[in-house]
């Protein structure tokens, strides 16, 4: 294989053409899909959801992507990230000292959420991502695919070394003008993961590999409801039961899903003031103690004149966990009035919560990556804040809540006569 056609696709690669009956995921209608045998993507009839997208990449693409990206997280986790020497004080940050000094700190839990973030979910989904792509590869077949492969991409959200390197660009920036810093080998291979990250993303032909797993479903009876993770197709009377692919419960419309939803919305909208009341970490300098809140962070690279990223953090800290709050209680309101308006606008809303969620990450890893860095005896040191856990918790809260919300209810209440 060419590197050209590696990275870009050829317009007849796509191994296993789209066919069979499938339901989306974001509406819940079944339908067939049309034939198609060059890259390109396909969307739901009603709701305009992506139900395949064909790069003509290919199953090796993706399994190399997988296997190389597995490989650098070790050494992006362990190794240091950056270095600084002064006054014969010498000082490294690595993501695990990074994770400790919250610990130690006071903030266990907040630690504990990143060492999950940024060390157990991005091995555990390129583990199990590896491992069924290789199996597929192999043309062998085992019941723990489907589930295996479900797993995978439900932590795809959670596995953050991508934004993570936004962090650790941001951080370097901080540092860098007053500070000598170095990239260590850490760094290097944090770049390195986070980019195959991307790129893992890109190559991966999600509905070729639900059909190499298991087939999609040749028709459709009356009534019939789909699997919300990998999209199979069964009769009314199997809800309740395992999905036969994935293993996943069917389910027309998931119970509780609404009020699952409302409640992390709501403890979301009370962490969201504190997160920006309160300052993200105190540097104390020379004895002299300064706060520092999201907003104030933005500022300062903006003086700095530092407006790109400026802009990211701003957009990232303040402007999506806005539009993620307000985003899903709007659509948890019109469902909840059987709103039949602007259907497909929830429904686009719905997905872009769910994909600039993790985004917000961006200011709390950058506290991480210089946390370690900023400690010299009496001149400097760097304190976690209590707007720091707050932020982490609107951030996990709206992206629990994003993914509690069941997009079908929408169109489901949409055909429900109003109460009152």
């Amino acid at each position: 294989m060419s590197l050209a056609s590696f990275l870009f696709g050829t317009p007849d690669a796509v191994r296993d053409p789209p066919h069979g009956v499938i339901g989306c995921a974001w509406c819940g209608l079944v339908q067939r899909l049309p034939a198609r045998s060059g890259p390109g993507v396909i969307h739901c009839r009603r709701c305009d959801a992506p139900l395949e997208r064909m790069s003509g990449r290919g199953l090796d693409a993706a399994l190399a992507c997988a296997v190389a990206t597995l490989v650098l997280l070790p050494p992006a986790i362990l190794l240091p990230l950056m270095r600084v020497s002064l006054l014969g004080t010498a000082n490294r940050s690595t993501i695990t000292a990074g994770i400790a000094g919250l610990w130690h700190q006071g903030w266990p839990l907040a630690g504990i959420v990143l060492a999950a973030e940024l060390i157990a979910l991005p091995l555990a989904r390129f583990g199990l991502l590896a491992a069924v792509l290789a199996m597929l590869r192999a043309r062998r077949r085992a019941a723990w695919l489907g589930p295996a492969f479900r797993i995978a991409e439900r932590l795809d959200e959670w596995a953050t070394i991508d934004v993570f390197l936004i962090g650790c660009i941001i951080g370097y920036s901080r540092v860098a003008p007053f500070l000598p810093v170095r990239i260590g080998a850490g760094g290097a291979c944090v770049i390195a993961a986070a980019f195959m990250t991307m790129i893992t993303r890109a190559t991966l032909e999600r509905r070729a590999i639900w059909r190499s797993i298991g087939p999609e479903s040749s028709h459709a009876g009356h009534d019939a409801i789909a699997c919300a993770a990998c999209g199979h197709v069964a009769a009314a009377a199997d809800a309740g039961t395992r999905c036969p692919r994935c293993r996943a419960t069917l389910w027309r419309q998931r119970p509780h899903a609404t009020a699952q939803a409302l409640a992390l919305t709501l403890a979301g909208f009370i962490f969201y003031p504190i997160a920006y009341l309160y300052p993200m970490e105190i540097d104390m300098r020379a004895g002299t103690a300064h706060a520092h809140s999201i907003l104030s962070g933005v500022m300062k690279l903006f003086q700095a004149g530092l407006w790109p990223l400026g802009l990211i953090i701003f957009t990232a800290s303040v402007a999506i966990p806005l539009i993620k709050l307000f985003g899903i209680a709007w659509i948890i309101l019109s469902s909840h009035r059987h709103s039949t308006r602007r259907l497909r606008l929830k429904g686009h809303v719905c997905r872009l919560i769910v994909e600039i969620g993790r985004w917000s990450h961006i200011d709390v890893f950058t506290v991480a990556v210089f946390l370690p860095l900023l400690h010299l005896s009496g001149l400097l040191s760097i304190d976690v804040a209590d707007g720091l856990p707050a932020f982490l918790a609107v951030v996990v809260l709206t992206m629990l809540a994003a993914r509690a919300l069941d997009p079908r209810r929408i169109w489901i209440a949409a055909r429900e006569p109003a109460h009152g």
